[in-house]
Order: C-alpha cells, then structure tokens, then sequence
C-alpha cells in the first residue's frame, strides 16, 4: 500500500490507496501519527480505498484518540460503499464525521475554526 499526504488549508490530508488490512494498517496508523496531521487535525480521503477491514479501523480510532487528546480532529472523506458499510456495521460512524466529498470535510475544518 502507498500513501499520499499534502497540506491544504492548513488541513493535513491523508490519501491511502488499495487495500487496508492486517498487512497495511500498521503503516497507515504511523503516517496517521507523523507530525503534520498531530498538529493540524486531518482528513483521510478513501477516494483509492477499495477494502478496508477492522484492523484498518482499528488504526484509525488509535488515530483519532490520539488526534482529540491535542484538540485536534481525524474526518473521513469519499469511502466507497465496502468501507461505509464497515464504518456503519461496526457503529463508528458515530465515532468519525464522514463526508461524500474531500472539500466537505475541509469545509467542516474552516466552519469548526470560525474562519
């Protein structure tokens, strides 16, 4: 699995792409734990996301535990109905914002710091 990160809006965000599982939740949740997105707050865009199952879930809650105890928060943007449907199943869409689109949750950034 790889990873893209930029900045935008002063918003970390987080694109992994393919499949995140046993194998690549490891990684996910230390690029999830780097620097810019402690410090910012970030938003993972599962537009390349084609699977996602409970370990790769798993190191997302790790993240945003971590990310709310510094103010900070973790939003999801644009699953694909398999990863909905792990978020909804497992009731973490309560844990999480989730938004149809990467600009939305961006948005919600901007609204939340009243700019």
């Amino acid at each position: 699995m790889r990873f893209s990160q930029c900045v935008v809006q002063d918003v970390c965000i987080f694109t992994p792409y393919g499949r995140l599982d046993a194998n690549t939740a490891p990684a996910l949740r230390q690029q999830l734990m780097a620097a810019d997105c402690v410090e910012r707050g970030g938003v993972v865009d599962f537009s390349a996301v084609d699977f996602m199952d409970s370990s790769g879930l798993g190191a997302l809650i790790a993240a945003v535990r971590r990310l709310r105890k510094g103010g900070r928060d973790l939003k999801i943007a644009c699953p694909n109905d398999n990863v909905q449907r792990v978020f909804d199943l497992t009731s973490a869409n309560r844990l999480f914002e989730i938004f149809a689109q990467r600009q939305s949750a961006l948005d919600s950034f901007i609204r939340e710091r009243g700019e």
